[in-house]
């Protein structure tokens, strides 16, 4: 927890505790509804992805935790040259509150915005929208936010939440108080619902987006390097597509 708990610093299921996923119940229930009583032609693919994705999503993280822990219990080419506490394992336990957010905002979404619902499976001009407005304002905002992150009011009541992992794993990326997730969530809703209300949306677009952000923010918070040097020296407009460990532009 930070040095100085700020309002919504907890997550409101947090009462809940390992139960948390029930608020889900609505959402699950009418899906399951629509899938019995609905004529296949009027199924929401939309609305049937958002559990399953989810589920990707977890999965996804658990594999870099698995291999990020594996690599630093092997202990070559290790960044912080470490071993990992137990306090900071029970302080990142919970990396599973984003994508339950994350979850519940995409139902909410898929019913009461227009344009978000029966999106088809892909359309190229959503997916290159996408990816310009995330290397322009989406990337500028960020940066701009991050800094005013690291002053030393929201510092001390949110951020060094974040920062008291010395030995980061993958999911410390996503370790910060509810607040900061509403605002990067914000931010990165910047692009999925400009495609939505454009009528460019689409399921991969939205889908590979959030992938897209959970490989960066797992791949630049692992406490080894993945991506070699030499791959930036003949290449070096990557390090503006992606971030490492040792090159983190302005992510952290």
């Amino acid at each position: 927890m930070a040095s100085k708990p700020g309002i919504l610093t907890d997550w409101p299921w947090t009462p809940l505790g390992s139960f948390k996923y029930i608020i889900l119940g609505p959402w699950v229930t009418e899906t399951i509804y629509s899938i019995m009583v609905k004529d296949p032609k009027e199924w929401d693919l939309t609305n049937f992805t958002v559990i399953p994705f989810m589920l990707w999503r977890m999965l996804h993280n658990q594999l870099w935790i698995s291999l990020s822990r594996y690599r630093t219990a092997k202990g070559t080419n290790r960044i912080v040259d470490k071993g990992i506490e137990f306090d900071q394992v029970d302080r990142e336990r919970n990396w599973d509150d984003q994508i339950l957010f994350n979850g519940i905002l995409f139902f909410l979404a898929n019913k009461y915005f227009p344009g978000a619902s029966h999106l088809p499976l892909w359309r190229t001009d959503g997916v290159i929208i996408t990816m310009l407005l995330h290397v322009g304002p989406v990337e500028f905002l960020y940066y701009w936010f991050h800094r005013a992150l690291h002053h030393h009011y929201l510092y001390s009541r949110y951020h060094s939440h974040h920062h008291s992992s010395i030995v980061t794993e993958p999911i410390t990326s996503v370790i910060h108080p509810f607040a900061e997730h509403i605002v990067y969530f914000a931010l990165f809703a910047i692009p999925m619902l400009t495609v939505v209300f454009t009528g460019t949306g689409s399921i991969i677009a939205i889908a590979g987006y959030i992938t897209y952000i959970d490989l960066m923010n797992n791949m630049g918070h692992c406490n080894f390097e993945l991506i070699p040097n030499w791959v930036f020296s003949i290449f070096p407009p990557l390090k503006y597509l992606m971030y490492t460990p040792s090159y983190v532009p302005f992510l952290s």
